[in-house]
């Protein structure tokens, strides 16, 4: 809540959704929880929220995926909701831009 409050005061952003994306088990992590577990709670945690959604994709691969193929999927899914392409708020562009 805090983080999107503080991008929309700057003025250079409008925040139109925020995604919780656990990790895959293979990540490494000592002491992780199972991402069945951690989804759950993550579920539990944004289930009163208008805007904060999970997104179980991650948890559902083969293996743990790295940070820059999560981004792109959640980039790719929101083009395809949208319509919009995501960019810099500094860029041209005659097609909506959601920063």
């Amino acid at each position: 809540e805090r983080a999107r409050d503080y991008l929309h005061k700057t003025g250079r952003f409008i925040v139109i959704g925020g995604i919780v994306s656990p990790v895959h088990d293979s990540y490494g992590k000592t002491g992780l929880v199972s991402s069945r577990h951690r989804l759950t709670m993550c579920q539990l945690a944004v289930q009163s929220s208008d805007w904060i959604r999970v997104d179980p994709w991650e948890c559902y691969q083969d293996s743990w995926q790295t940070t820059c193929s999560v981004l792109e999927h959640h980039r790719d899914l929101m083009k395809r909701v949208t319509g919009c392409i995501l960019s810099n708020v500094n860029t041209p562009s005659i097609t909506p831009v959601i920063g």
